[in-house]
């Protein structure tokens, strides 16, 4: 009987080891941002009372994108900066803020269509000890070319436990496209 008990003593013992390893070697999930509304807000950096918006607004995974277009002028440069909100919590969330709070597991990818003469530099770094700091995305330069139309492609990677400055890791909590037009 003695060795009965000590066997599954034993076992116990090595079972409970096994589950507390398997416990610590997975990392904990951070659940993806509630989106409603995203705003891309430009300030002409020539003229700073110039500012510019275009908004997508969406409820319940129903994008409205007629809300807006961004219209920039031809060879200028402004100051960006993108504000999100959940609609769907009362009161409305400033899910901004959230990404603000967790810029170390996010990162913002801006992508102008072909022959949409502008680029986009992301200003804003997270606080990733080396290889980063990384580019998180909430604030960020536009340079202008010539006048032009198309679509600025914007997505929101979500990237806990994988965020290494690329876009390949994680999954989207964003992922919409803006009109622009550069007159």
């Amino acid at each position: 009987m003695k060795r009965i008990l000590s066997v599954l003593g034993f076992l116990s013992v090595f079972f409970l080891a096994s589950c507390n390893k398997e416990e610590q070697s997975v990392a904990p999930t951070i659940d993806n941002e509630a989106l409603t509304t995203a705003t891309l807000q430009l300030t002409n950096k020539a003229n700073p009372t110039e500012v510019v918006t275009a908004t997508v607004d969406g409820l319940n995974g129903t994008v409205d994108f007629s809300k807006d277009t961004l219209r920039l002028k031809a060879n200028a440069s402004y100051s960006g900066v993108i504000l999100l909100l959940d609609k769907t919590s009362s009161p409305v969330a400033d899910v901004s803020a959230e990404i603000k709070e967790r810029q170390n597991i996010h990162l913002f990818v801006y992508t102008p269509a072909s022959g949409l003469n502008m680029a986009v530099t992301i200003t804003d770094k997270d606080t990733n000890p080396a290889p980063g700091p990384y580019p998180v995305g909430l604030t960020y330069d536009v340079r202008t070319g010539a006048a032009s139309t198309g679509k600025l492609h914007v997505v929101l990677r979500h990237q806990p436990n994988t965020k290494d400055g690329t876009a390949t890791a994680g999954s989207s909590d964003l992922d919409t496209n803006f009109d622009v037009v550069i007159q």
